[in-house]
């Protein structure tokens, strides 16, 4: 009996020094992945400071590509994802008390286009992918506002992996870097003059977001590289909303319903396009009318 006990304390003791040199592997990986530098060519975009470019830089990060969604009204940030066996990240503090004070304009244009943080390392969870297409003077637009918003503090909890994210990271199964979206773009969407044309409409529907979540022929179905707790995308092809009319868009948009009345999933950022001009709104509409009819899911 006791060679028995002695057998199984030597298995176990394997099984567990087994186990930590595993976790230690899955730290190591995944530290690895997190610290990759990433080196981009930034080219100078001009950061206009009359107050009709700020303004139009604002109505950009509060009405189309959705900025306060993550960083807040304010942008001092929010913690977007709390979860102990996941992880703990929060978008930063983008006034002049944040990180916002400590950047350049080089570093700005880097971050958002690039999805590239000052030291390198790709950006978390930021949608750069989505920016990249911002034309020069919009993303100039974007940033002269920033650089204006008053400094503003809020607590933020710290950034943190945890074992499910760790191991996910360490598998390159969690798509969470914006650097490695961004270089699998090819050219830049070519930004329209803007107006109430299909043209500006698809130039609207690339830097809003809408084809990361809708997918590339706006179908819909599950978005592949999105939060797991995402409710499926909607398909926005005629084939979808063919029966819609523009007051029935101007709702979803304005008040997140449906033309039926019932509610949209808070995850479309319908708080954000409600502030979306009547103009973009039918730019965007004469844009959805003219994609070709998909069935639901082919994305």
């Amino acid at each position: 009996m006791g060679k028995l006990f002695r057998w199984l304390g030597i298995t176990l003791a394997a099984v567990a020094a087994l186990l930590a040199l595993v976790l230690v592997g899955i730290y190591v990986v995944s530290s690895g992945k997190l610290d990759e530098r990433y080196a981009v060519q930034v080219e100078a975009v001009p950061i206009p400071t009359d107050s009709a470019s700020v303004e139009r830089g604002r109505h950009l990060a509060t009405a189309v590509s959705a900025c306060v969604d993550c960083h807040g009204e304010d942008l001092a940030g929010t913690t977007m994802i709390e979860d102990a066996a996941f992880a703990t990240v929060a978008a930063p503090n983008l006034t002049p008390a944040g990180v916002g004070g400590e950047l350049t304009d080089t570093d700005w244009v880097r971050a958002i286009r690039h999805g590239v943080a000052r030291d390198g390392r790709s950006l978390i969870v930021m949608p750069s992918e989505v920016y990249y297409d911002l034309s020069d003077a919009d993303l100039g637009a974007v940033i002269a506002y920033a650089k204006t918003v008053p400094p503003a503090t809020r607590e933020l909890a710290e950034r943190r992996y945890g074992p499910i994210s760790r191991m996910l990271l360490a598998m390159d199964k969690l798509p969470i870097f914006a650097a490695r979206k961004v270089t699998e773009k090819g050219a830049p969407f070519p930004a329209p003059p803007s107006g109430v044309t299909r043209e500006y409409g698809e130039y609207l529907a690339h830097v809003g977001g809408c084809l990361s979540c809708h997918g590339p022929g706006l179908s819909g179905g599950a978005i592949p590289d999105g939060d797991p707790s995402a409710p499926p995308a909607s398909n926005l092809t005629p084939e979808g909303i063919g029966q819609w009319t523009l007051a029935d868009f101007t709702r979803a948009l304005r008040e997140g319903r449906r033309p039926a009345g019932t509610e949209i999933n808070a995850f479309m950022p319908w708080r954000v396009t409600r502030n979306m001009t009547d103009n973009e709104i039918r730019a965007l509409w004469l844009y959805l009318q003219s994609v070709p009819p998909k069935p639901y899911g082919d994305r």
